[in-house]
């Protein structure tokens, strides 16, 4: 038996666990007392990730769609079925019919060779990555504030923080060690102002607690941008910030409207007064505002509050590589280190590195990929780690478009509803049973290391990758440490990262160098209002759930404490529509509908429906259009009009 130090795969947290291994089995599981972030602790989603990877039903051998059946093959049969099916594509139609997209929860080596497999060997423009359906919006908002698509704060500062802003985000549920972090800073007398539509287990830390409008946060922020620039409670450097006067001169509409936004003008005075009079302040934003129509735009306003104040920013990101899959270019429109595709000088650093020529447009997003599986526009996809029949925006049509594909490819740990449509899918490792890094919510570039041996013939996806390279007569790194060697002489962020250098500390923060931050004008949002459907969605993952469910659902202590399926909304509301607590009802939207059983909840305003996401598909995303924040394309996922009603 060994015991390894590992990175946990689930949150972006980036907890330190030992893991105890014995061939293909798990013995033992304990935090790391002395790590910086686990510090002796993991959340319940920790103390079960082994069953959640290891369980039964994975995938132990490749399977090729025979007599519309998958059935088992050899990774030689399936390996040369892709690569064949890829040159097809290539020589029938074209690299713009051929899209990929990878996963938040593979390593960066993975995340890097995959970009480098598509542009660099395929040659398909059509790269993006899982962050796309879920906080993508981070990228265009933050580097055009701020200048860097991440994290300014450590864990270790937020216990004392002066006061924070908090907003969109069940962060108790989801990022445990973060809303630790934010107890502490409570106990220690930090004032905190929590935006959310839903009361969240965050209320009992907040000094205020305002209640959003689901959907219309660029109302309030817009609002409380004025109100600190118009009260004076910026810091002295503000002024001389680059963007200041266009930022003052297109505030005059910014009103908090009540009936609007769900917040006053007196709410705001006060927000501001408590952020400006309590440094140094914390901005913290997750889902709830990145899953909007306006979600750059809201960043941007979040990202004002914080320069405005001399505050640092920290996005609140979900998957355990999140930030790493985003540094390394898994994002349609970017390549590794954020560079602008459009900029000839870093498309040079990659063509020289890569050995190939690179498109100057941006290929499709995911979801764009979606769509065009519906439309006929790309023929071939293929999928690593990501259950996008799931994930995506307006799941029937998704998954309606993946049907009509010429070709699909999908790797992963278990067969998902994605790898169930399939002409082939190769069977992945868990975190687990490989090698790499994981960077967290911290910028914490950390190692993950194989603690037992793959499943069956499962494979990482750095060797399926380096395979398919070798099949299309390319050769690709198939070691995590020469992968890494290869980034860390390219990405300006990762440079000397080597894992002789993470083995010697708690990972590395990758330096906040050289930024020059400026303010963002934003204009006015719109409103829209639809008498027909007159409620608006909250969707969220409850403590026990995680992204598609793929991994948590498997986990039997997870599955038992969220055993049914539910729906909540407020006292007033449901008495309105004669709907008694424990029957069925329906919430549908323009585009689709959802059946669950109805729970009351005070936590839920008046006008708004929660929907917790749940295992095995049942799914909020369902109800959600192909409708995107137009500067990121992330699905409007929040904030969806919908209507109530019982089902006869």
């Amino acid at each position: 038996m060994s015991k390894v130090l590992t990175t946990c795969g689930y949150c972006s947290c980036g907890c330190g666990l030992y893991v105890e291994g014995q061939g293909r089995q798990v013995t033992g599981l304990c935090p790391s007392v002395n790590h910086p972030v686990s510090g002796g602790r993991l959340c319940i989603k920790g103390w079960n990730a082994t069953p959640s990877v290891l369980g039964a039903g994975r995938l132990t051998t490749p399977l090729l769609r025979k007599n519309g059946r998958l059935e088992p093959a050899s990774w030689r049969e399936a390996i040369s079925f892709t690569a064949s099916s890829v040159r097809r594509l290539l020589t029938d139609s074209g690299p713009q019919s051929l899209g990929v997209i990878g996963s938040a929860k593979t390593t960066n080596e993975e995340c890097y060779s995959l970009v480098k497999l598509a542009r660099g060997v395929i040659g398909t423009p059509n790269i993006d990555g899982a962050c796309r359906f879920y906080d993508a919006a981070i990228i265009p908002g933050l580097l055009q504030t701020t200048g860097v698509a991440a994290s300014q704060a450590d864990l270790s500062s937020i216990p004392q923080a002066g006061s924070m802003l908090i907003a969109g985000s069940n962060v108790m549920d989801q990022l445990a060690h973060v809303g630790s972090r934010i107890q502490d800073a409570a106990r220690n007398g930090c004032r905190i102002v929590v935006v959310d539509p839903r009361a969240s287990r965050l209320a009992p830390q907040a000094t205020l607690f305002l209640h959003s409008r689901p959907g219309t946060d660029l109302a309030w922020t817009r609002a409380l941008v004025r109100e600190i620039i118009r009260r004076k409670l910026f810091v002295d450097s503000a002024p001389e910030m680059p963007g200041f006067e266009e930022l003052c001169a297109s505030l005059d509409d910014a009103i908090a409207v009540k009936p609007a936004c769900g917040i006053g003008p007196d709410e705001i005075a006060e927000a501001a007064k408590i952020l400006a009079g309590d440094p140094p302040a914390v901005v913290m934003f997750g889902l709830g505002v990145l899953q909007q129509a306006d979600a750059t735009a809201i960043v941007k306003m979040l990202a004002n509050v914080a320069l405005l104040l001399g505050a640092s920013v920290m996005p609140l990101r979900g998957q355990n590589n999140a930030q790493g899959s985003c540094d390394l270019g898994l994002v349609h429109d970017r390549l590794p280190g954020y560079m602008p595709l459009a900029d000839e000088a870093s498309r040079k650093v990659w063509e020289s590195a890569w050995d190939c020529e690179l498109p100057l447009e941006p290929g499709m997003s995911a979801v764009d990929m979606l769509r065009a599986c519906g439309s006929g526009d790309l023929k071939g996809l293929m999928v690593f780690g990501e259950n996008v029949a799931l994930s995506a925006p307006n799941s029937t049509e998704s998954v309606s478009g993946l049907d009509k594909l010429s070709f699909l490819s999908v790797s992963d740990l278990y067969l998902t509803e994605t790898a169930d449509l399939a002409d082939v899918v190769f069977p992945a490792c868990s975190f687990l049973e490989k090698d790499g890094t994981f960077t967290s919510v911290e910028r914490r570039v950390q190692r993950v290391r194989k603690v037992v041996e793959p499943i069956g013939e499962s494979k990482s996806d750095l060797e399926i990758v380096a395979d398919l390279a070798s099949a299309l007569g390319n050769q690709m790194a198939r070691e995590p440490a020469d992968v890494m060697a290869e980034i860390s002489a390219h990405v300006p962020q990762y440079a000397g990262v080597s894992y002789e250098m993470l083995d010697q500390s708690w990972g590395h923060q990758w330096p906040l160098d050289g930024i020059r931050a400026r303010l963002a004008a934003v204009p006015a949002p719109r409103i829209a209002e639809d008498d027909e459907y007159p409620f608006r969605l909250i969707a969220s993952r409850i403590n026990y759930h995680q992204q598609t469910g793929t991994m948590a659902a498997r986990s039997s202590v997870l599955a038992r404490e969220y055993p049914e399926a539910f729906v909540e909304l407020n006292e007033a509301d449901a008495e309105k529509l004669g709907l008694r607590p424990g029957r069925r009802i329906r919430i549908s939207s323009k585009s689709a509908s959802l059946d669950r059983v109805l729970a009351l909840s005070s936590n839920v305003p008046v006008g708004s429906v929660h929907v917790p996401h749940f295992f095995g598909g049942d799914s909020a995303n369902v109800l959600v259009s192909y409708e995107c924040d137009l500067d990121s394309g992330v699905p409007a996922f929040k904030g969806c009009a919908v209507k109530v009603e019982a089902i006869a």
